[in-house]
């Protein structure tokens, strides 16, 4: 594992490896299912905030207890349990304690106000549920051009136990109705996807590659010592390169990622795999954030060119993922640790729903595919003014994001050799 992680000052840390109690990942990723309030939020500095910042909903798994009471992205929070010092300045002081106590028991009152401003108060319990990462998919017609749309927040297995998921059915159908429609480009958004199953991922890429590239490499593994030593990455071995198969009859000219420094892992493996492919013709689109001075910066992806597979420890309700494999793509490249650099950055509106065209980063990857050019500074400015951000310094967001698997790349046993 020593030389599949990062140097920081000489020697290497791993940042990666964790482990895991009662299943929790196996759970979540495997078979799509969670025990929470579905409900992921995080600190914004708005004009109305001067300089502090108010806590709002980034998103909401569908069918859990927080989408259940009506709680939707873009919502603000007004008290949890009756407290209404949530502000991040007050937070921040405390180490954000109220929020994630919150966020981690087992049941809370609410009180959130919607963007029509209607002002709700609900007692939600934290509860197993199935959740459904697929966020929005639809295709966007402009000037005779169709662009395929899909937004999901995790590569949740599509087979488990060699069984097909309900992942894989919607795959299929979202797949199936590009291809009915005869889509020329595709806007994938990854904004909030912290990664999952590798063979999920391979699918998709499997899905959006041009069909020239099948046999030629999608990626490669590179092992820790102990695992080269054992052979797993020879041509057929469970760790062996993977080769495209093209699925489908999609014929895409160009494809757009949307991300943010919450795209991890599996979404990072995804983009990395596709680019020897499409080259010029894929394009990512990210984020500002800010520095400690709150100064505005081009954020990156988080960085995580590494995965795991599960060792049961004996005896015990716990599974070990130590760092084991570094991906590469077909050009050799995976030392993204510091993340992939977006082509583009711009604002994201938090105040509009995943597949809204008007909405900040949906809008610049519709903008170049019209005019071969991003939108203006002039343009990104007004959108910042509109969608409430201070333009001139702003709070760098202080997300928080209880689920287990945040940032993961897991590779399960599935019954066929790689």
């Amino acid at each position: 594992m020593m030389g599949l992680t990062p140097l920081v000052n000489g020697s290497p840390v791993d940042r990666y490896s964790f482990i895991d109690r009662q299943g929790t990942i196996s759970g979540e990723i495997e078979e799509g299912v969670s025990t929470s309030y579905g409900m992921y939020v995080f600190y914004l500095q708005t004009s109305s905030s001067g300089d502090n910042a108010d806590l709002y909903v980034r998103m909401v798994d569908k069918n859990s207890p927080a989408y259940q009471a009506g709680i939707r992205r873009g919502d603000r929070i007004l008290s949890i349990n009756g407290q209404t010092n949530i502000d991040y300045k007050t937070q921040q002081s405390q180490s954000f304690k109220l929020i994630n106590d919150a966020l981690n028991s087992k049941s809370m009152t609410i009180k959130f106000v919607s963007q029509t401003s209607v002002t709700t108060e609900k007692q939600i319990v934290s509860s197993l549920y199935n959740f459904d990462p697929i966020l929005a998919s639809k295709v966007i017609e402009q000037n005779g051009k169709k662009i395929g749309y899909l937004a999901f927040s995790s590569f949740v297995a599509i087979y488990n136990n060699r069984i097909p998921t309900a992942m894989l059915s919607s795959f299929e159908n979202i797949f199936s109705q590009f291809e009915g429609q005869n889509i020329t480009e595709l806007i994938v958004d990854l904004r909030y996807n912290g990664g999952g199953s590798v063979e999920t991922a391979e699918y998709l890429a499997n899905r959006i590659v041009p069909a020239s590239a099948t046999g030629k490499r999608m990626y490669s593994y590179k092992l820790n010592r102990n695992l080269q030593a054992w052979g797993w990455a020879k041509e057929g071995g469970e760790f062996g390169p993977v080769n495209y198969a093209k699925k489908g009859t999609l014929n895409l000219n160009k494809v757009y990622f949307l991300v943010t420094e919450s795209t991890a892992s599996a979404s990072e493996l995804l983009i990395n795999s596709l680019k020897p492919y499409f080259k010029d013709n894929q394009k990512m689109i990210g984020t500002y954030g800010a520095d400690s001075r709150g100064n505005r910066v081009v954020e990156n992806t988080y960085g995580k060119p590494v995965g795991f597979f599960r060792t049961s420890i004996p005896n015990t309700d716990v599974d070990l993922y130590a760092t084991s494999f570094q991906t590469m793509n077909a050009d050799n490249y995976g030392d993204y640790f510091a993340g992939l650099t977006p082509d583009r950055s711009t604002y994201e509106d938090y105040f509009k729903d995943f597949g809204d065209p008007q909405e900040g980063m949906i809008a610049e990857a519709l903008h170049y595919s019209l005019n071969g050019s991003w939108l203006s500074s002039t343009s990104k400015t007004a959108l910042a003014s509109v969608n409430k951000l201070r333009n001139e310094k702003y709070i760098n967001r202080q997300s928080i994001d209880t689920r287990a698997h945040a940032n993961g790349m897991y590779k399960f046993q599935t019954g066929r050799s790689k």
